[in-house]
């Protein structure tokens, strides 16, 4: 298996969900999601790395280093007032919809050399009721270049 850096896995997810109708990539990162601005915050998303933790493999220079990486994806789905409960069902349905599209294994560009699962997926209702917050995990299967 070749090797894959890390903001290469990111930048492949990201460019997988844009694909998505709709959707907008925020220009903050993933961990400053949150302060998306609310003009753009409708279906706007962020795809953060996380933790890695090495495989019990041999890391050798001309292979890499084998490494379970932590790859998370924060969206916000606006919530409104008047039909909340059609808005959830559509919040949850872009959810859906990433998911398909992160585990789309026909993406041969995104699963070049990477193998991911999904973990879990977290939901909130901002305090102002506006916004519904996602957090979906995944974990990624790769080699990190060593030279």
């Amino acid at each position: 298996m070749s090797t894959v850096q890390l903001s290469t896995i990111r930048l492949r997810i990201a460019t997988a969900i844009s694909a998505i109708a709709g959707t907008k990539l925020s220009p903050l990162p993933y961990q400053a999601f949150g302060r998306t601005t609310n003009s753009i915050a409708h279906k706007a998303f962020s795809v953060g790395i996380g933790g890695s933790d090495a495989a019990d493999d041999r890391q050798r220079t001309t292979e890499g280093a084998m490494l379970m990486t932590d790859v998370f994806v924060a969206l916000a789905y606006r919530i409104r007032p008047l039909d909340q409960l059609t808005d959830i069902d559509n919040a949850l349905n872009f959810e859906n919809d990433i998911i398909k599209k992160v585990l789309d294994r026909t993406n041969t560009t995104l699963y070049q050399n990477l193998h991911i699962k999904l973990v879990s997926s977290q939901r909130q209702l901002t305090d102002s009721g506006e916004y519904m917050l996602t957090t979906l995990s995944f974990e990624s299967l790769h080699f990190i270049p060593l030279q």
